[in-house]
């Protein structure tokens, strides 16, 4: 993602909301300070233009990009319904004002923020009230999020300074168009849930009324190693620091998510540049990563940048990209694993990559994933892609509803790779039509994309084909049932003794077919909207 605006290309009218709200928003917030009319925003298209000529003149370049985005992209004539629709401006007017009682109400509130002279503060009222906090100022210094609140972010809030944000079991984190939660290098968020009351970011919109891209997701920047120098967060200025991540750190931290959820984020940010629903880049290993829930995205469920982070009994569902992605030298470990796509959307549950730039980049990404499940539910879904020179060790990995060739190596490094170990699987599991059929398909011609290298003769004799072994409950979007119908067989090698690693689980995918309580029940949510 760029800072660079693109031609205008079409986009969905809860999108250019969603972005004139962020444009006003930040052209409120200091040192700016120019108040806008939203409602005129949305409706008057030579007010609107004005405003994109005088932001455009501003020295704030995130101003100036936005202001010329919007300047190029063709507006409809009224935003006003949709802008109502996501909670931006009031359904209707007159009818706030019908009622005595609500006339008075308004008289008092008026009087009182005269007398005290608070003309800014309605969020203080708005928490007063409703017990919600507006969140749309950054965080430089230690604080506390308590379940008693609701939290609204309103804007992208950047925690930063070396803060640490902690968030109490329980609490729910609402996102607005255009808003997300970054943590800076240095920083660190510690959301620490529990199975009965776990931490949820979810979408501002009512019930019933969330989609995916409703609001930015939440990011995770730290100073781990990465093969990219300088590298920086997607959407955020090249020039503001808090952006950046990578170092020399072999032993840092980001922070703690345990039993977390988050729903419905990735919003576009600028026309094909969609952010993840959690973003992971440059954080070392003693960041915690533990059940969580990645649901809905409006891109990737999961991106890793570099770093070496660690990540245990993750659930990805229904995203509109893939489930897990990764990048620039990620050094991580993955243990219990589930990735769910949904039917009509999402492309595949992995795609990994070393650099797109340099094959050869170092440090190489090379993750150790063990026990996964991956499911897919349409004839273009892949299980893995994994290209642009990168490794890794794939354990336990249970594939369905993947046709042929649901493993692509799609990379000229793939068998020098292969033979230095540097790529290895093993312990492969298909639910497959039949045992006596292959589910691999040779890459001919304009099908070979990795020099030759043959996916049947590699994967053939590592794969076990089972029949019906999950089901179709598996693929239920509302209701799944991940725990296969029978074992799945035994492996007892490691990648190594790293005490990260649960080696009761021998079986092939993400949950223990002898279970009755798999690991995913009771702090989880498939709703649809």
């Amino acid at each position: 993602m760029t800072l660079i605006a693109s031609p205008a290309q079409p986009a969905s009218k809860s999108n250019l909301v969603g972005l004139l709200w962020t444009f006003r928003e930040r052209l409120a917030a200091k040192p700016h300070q120019l108040d806008t009319d939203f409602e005129r925003l949305l409706s008057e298209p030579d007010y609107r233009n004005d405003l994109f000529d005088r932001a455009r003149a501003m020295e704030d370049p995130g101003i100036q990009n936005l202001a010329l985005r919007l300047a190029r992209t063709e507006m409809p004539d009224s935003l006003l319904a949709d802008a109502r629709q996501q909670g931006l401006l009031p359904r209707a007017f007159k009818p706030v004002l019908a009622r005595p009682w609500r006339r008075l109400l308004l008289a008092l509130l008026a009087f009182a923020l005269v007398a005290t002279g608070v003309y800014s503060q309605w969020e203080r009222l708005l928490e007063t009230l409703t017990g919600t906090v507006v969140v749309a100022t950054d965080i430089d210094t230690d604080t506390r999020w308590r379940a008693d609140r609701t939290y609204r972010l309103d804007s992208d809030v950047f925690v930063h300074n070396d803060a640490v944000l902690r968030i109490a079991p329980g609490t729910v984190i609402k996102g607005r168009p255009g808003s997300s939660l970054v943590i800076a290098r240095g920083s660190q968020l510690v959301a620490e849930g529990t199975r009965s009351a776990p931490i949820v970011f979810t979408s501002a919109q009512p019930v019933g009324q969330r989609e995916r891209g409703d609001w930015g997701g939440v990011v995770l920047l730290g100073d781990d190693r990465t093969n990219e120098a300088f590298a920086r967060v997607e959407g955020v200025d090249v020039r503001d620091i808090r952006g950046h991540f990578g170092g020399q750190e072999r032993n840092g931290s980001c922070g703690s998510l345990r039993f977390v959820r988050i729903e419905y984020a990735g919003y576009e940010a600028f026309v094909d540049n969609e952010l993840n629903g959690l973003t992971v880049a440059g954080c070392g290993p003693q960041t915690t990563l533990e059940y969580l829930q990645i649901h809905k995205a409006l891109d990737d469920g999961i991106e890793f940048f570099g770093g070496s982070a660690n990540v245990r009994h993750l659930l990805i569902t229904g995203a509109r990209d893939d489930s897990l992605d990764w990048d620039l030298g990620w050094n991580g470990k993955v243990q219990f694993l589930i990735a769910q796509q949904h039917p009509n959307v999402g492309d595949r549950a992995f795609e990994g990559d070393n650099s797109p730039e340099r094959d050869n980049a170092r440090p190489r990404s090379e993750p150790q994933i063990s026990n996964v499940t991956l499911v897919g539910t349409a004839p273009d879904h892949t299980a893995m892609v994994l290209r642009s020179g990168t490794a890794g060790q794939f354990s336990r990995i249970l594939l369905s509803g993947y046709g042929n060739n649901p493993i692509d190596l799609r990379d000229p490094l793939t068998e020098s790779l292969i033979s230095q170990e540097a790529l290895r699987f093993s312990h492969l599991v298909i639910d497959g039509e039949s045992a006596e059929t292959s589910p691999w398909r040779p890459e001919t011609g304009d099908r070979d994309n990795d020099a030759g290298f043959a996916e049947p003769d590699y994967f053939a004799p590592i794969s076990q084909v089972i029949p019906g072994l999950l089901g179709n409950q598996a693929s239920n979007p509302v209701a799944p049932d991940f725990r296969p119908r029978q074992p799945t067989g035994s492996s007892t090698a490691w990648p190594d003794n790293d005490p990260f690693w649960d080696q009761t689980a021998t079986y092939a995918g993400a949950v223990n077919p002898a279970t009755t309580t798999p690991w995913y029940l009771g702090w989880t949510d498939f709703s649809e909207h």
